[in-house]
């Protein structure tokens, strides 16, 4: 019996099987979350007076972490959504035989989302005050959750998801990102007219958690 004639040869079309989108989707996850840490800010011209003025330097490096407690503050919410991402993609992949052409057609946003947040990330750092700067981080943000609700519905719609797969479960997950992405464009517009958004975003656990319940009511027949 040739492989082409094999019970279990694959049928996946020429360029959308899904084991090489999803190696090189986590190498590019990979090298963006640890580009995060190099847009931090490190200080520069701190006093070197010796033992006799250490209180003093330690004083000078805690008023300088505490500027620039916005960026350490962008840097964790960053990391924790590239993190969330990549194991929601995770998840999805290890539930499809292959990909969707409108799958393939996502990835192009994702992961160009995924090694853009580094720059928002670092205009974060130069002023969190800033509502353009708010705005860029937090639109980057719900684009990558928009796009990981649309790669769940089209592996839905696709018909490529592995036998036994928990279709509702997929599309409750695709609905609770769209409402956290929406939630990150509120905290945008919200820059405009008030200081101290990026704090706003520590409430995302709490979004995924009332988005994911809210799925399954509405979601269930």
């Amino acid at each position: 019996m040739t492989a082409a004639e094999s019970p279990d040869a694959t049928t996946v079309p020429p360029g959308l099987t899904h084991e090489r989108m999803g190696m090189f989707t986590d190498a590019v996850f990979a090298i963006a979350m640890t580009l995060l840490v190099i847009e931090i800010p490190r200080p520069e011209g701190l006093s070197r007076r010796g033992d006799a003025d250490r209180m003093a330097m330690a004083r000078e490096l805690w008023h300088f972490l505490g500027e620039n407690a916005g960026i350490f503050l962008a840097f964790l919410i960053a990391f924790l959504v590239l993190w969330a991402t990549w194991r929601q993609h995770h998840r999805l992949f290890d539930q499809i035989t292959g990909m969707s052409r409108w799958m393939l057609r996502l990835h192009i946003p994702l992961l160009i989302l995924v090694v853009l947040l580094p720059y928002p990330t670092a205009l974060i750092g130069e002023s969190s005050l800033n509502p353009l700067s708010v705005t860029l981080f937090a639109v980057a943000e719900a684009g990558l959750l928009f796009c990981q609700a649309g790669l769940n519905l089209a592996a839905v719609r696709g018909g490529v998801t592995k036998p036994g797969t928990d279709i509702f479960h997929l599309r409750v997950i695709a609905l609770t990102l769209t409402v956290n992405g929406a939630f990150w464009l509120i905290t945008a517009a919200l820059s405009w007219v008030m200081d101290g958004v990026p704090y706003l975003w520590v409430l995302t656990p709490l979004i995924i958690l009332g988005g994911h319940r809210a799925g399954r009511r509405l979601l269930t027949p």
